[in-house]
Order: C-alpha cells, then structure tokens, then sequence
C-alpha cells in the first residue's frame, strides 16, 4: 500500500541522503600525517632519538607518520615555513623559541665533549685545562660545527663570537673529517661520534674530553612549527611524554646504549631533573 505521508517519505530522503554524504566525508577525511625529521645521529637510525620518536608515534595514533632523513638546515627550514614537520632531538634556545613550538624534554643526556683523535690526546691536556674558546681563539686548530646545530647558550655563543673555519652538512661528514685528520677536533655526543668512527673500523681512535664551558646535562625536545598545526600537535606530544617518561619501558630508552656508570648517573638525575622538566 502506497504511503500518503509525504513529510515522512522527505524525511527519510533527507536522512538517508545525509548518511551518504557523511561517509563520503569520513572517507575524504584522512589522518593529519606528520613528517618527521630524522638527523643522522646513529649510522642505523638507533639512537635514544631514535627509539623515543618511535615511541611517540606509535602513540600518537591520530596521525599518520612520516619519517625523513634531512640535514638540520633543511629540517630547521621546513619548521620555520610552517610545513608540517616536527624533529625529535633539538635543543631550546631563544632563537628556535622565536620560529618553533617545543614540547617539553623528551630526553636527558650527556654534554657534548671535544672529541679528539687519540694521538692527539696528550697534545691537547698539555695546554692545561681545556677551554673551548681557546681552542677557538688558537687559529691553528681546526674545528667544524653542522650548519644549524645548537649546543648551549653558552657554546653557542663562542662559535658566534669565534667562527670556526669549516661548515659541514651533517654529522658523519664533521667525524670522517676528523678521522681523517682535516680537523683537529669537534664537539659532540661521545656516543654519537664513536658509533659513526665504528662504521670505519675505528671507534677505538677517537677520545672524549671534558672542557670548561660544557654543560651539565642536555634536554632534547620535540620541535614543531610555531603555528596553530604545531601546537596542536605539540600538546599531543607532551600528553604522550607525561604519561610514558616515567615508565620502566621509557627510562631503558633514556638509558639505552649506556655503560653502567652512565646509567648510574642518569638514574640520579631522571627523577629530580629529567621527569620535572618543562
């Protein structure tokens, strides 16, 4: 029997055309991708930067992930347009303040040190007590920093005042230098400088040396682009860091890599400094 209740018929039109055009637009509407950053910081991409970012993404399941290997400058640069980058491994200084979002520390480790070959070891305690201006300020000796990389406001400011003779692109590029001996020395992660030597063969020629301006510790944070996009996703990443920086799974990362002596160290410092660290 034909139905006579034409405002019915409408209705069921006008919902049954709505479900459609609704999953059309759940269709249409992907996840928010982010493109990751990825700084060469282990020859096989397994550094603590590393396996942190790999945790962050794995919770953030909101979004799709994408994950590039780029030098800092171009990374830096995607940041500062405003693309839809973010990178797991940078430092806060005023001037990434100025053009970034960052998220509270994902990271606590070591200092950068001056890394040396050990033949040239003894030559540089000779002088006494290291300094890095010094060494800045004695043109003789060669050093190279990664264009766009930031050390501490204080290290900073000394390549600012004293710039080095060489710009390299990428951190492999400034050990094989060294390695090579066209430069007497640069400043980074031990770790980091040892596990490139090891793609060499020779992890056991370069020597870690303390100096008078380096810093205590380093935070690493998550860097976004300064706009509505990158807050949002900073506030995403910063829910995630509460909930797992205090965890055992969270604190191996922080830990991995690490003799027992280091750890030791960050154990004492996780709690009262990494954990509370905004």
């Amino acid at each position: 029997m034909r139905s006579n209740d034409p405002t019915g018929m409408t209705f069921r039109f006008i919902a049954a055309t709505a479900a459609v055009l609704l999953g059309h637009v759940c269709q249409a509407q992907p996840k928010d991708m982010i493109t990751w950053g990825l700084v060469n910081f282990d020859p096989k991409n397994t550094s603590r930067s590393d396996l942190a970012r790999t945790l962050i993404q794995e919770k953030l399941d909101r979004y799709t992930h994408d994950t590039v290997a780029a030098p800092i400058p171009r990374i830096v640069n995607e940041i500062k347009s405003g693309a839809h980058w973010c990178w797991a491994g940078a430092i806060r200084t005023e001037e990434r303040e100025g053009f970034s979002t960052l998220s509270i520390p994902f990271l606590v480790t070591f200092p950068q040190r001056i890394m040396v070959l050990k033949e040239r070891r003894a030559q540089l305690l000779a002088r006494g007590s290291l300094s890095l201006e010094a060494l800045l300020q004695d043109r003789n000796m060669r050093t190279g920093i990664t264009r766009s990389r930031t050390y501490s406001p204080e290290i900073d400011a000394l390549f600012t005042r004293y710039p080095p003779q060489q710009y390299t692109s990428s951190i492999p590029e400034a050990i094989q230098m060294l390695l090579a001996g066209r430069l007497d020395y640069v400043v980074e992660d031990a770790g980091v400088a040892v596990a490139h030597a090891r793609q060499q063969g020779r992890e056991d020629d370069l020597v870690a040396l303390s100096f008078k301006e380096m810093a205590g510790y380093v935070l690493g944070r998550v860097m976004c682009p300064k706009n509505d996009w990158g807050k949002r996703v900073v506030a995403d990443i910063n829910v995630v860091l509460n909930g797992e920086r205090a965890t055992p799974r969270y604190r191996l990362v922080v830990e991995a890599f690490r003799n027992e002596d280091d750890r030791h160290t960050l154990r004492q410092i996780y709690d009262d400094v990494f954990l509370k660290s905004q």
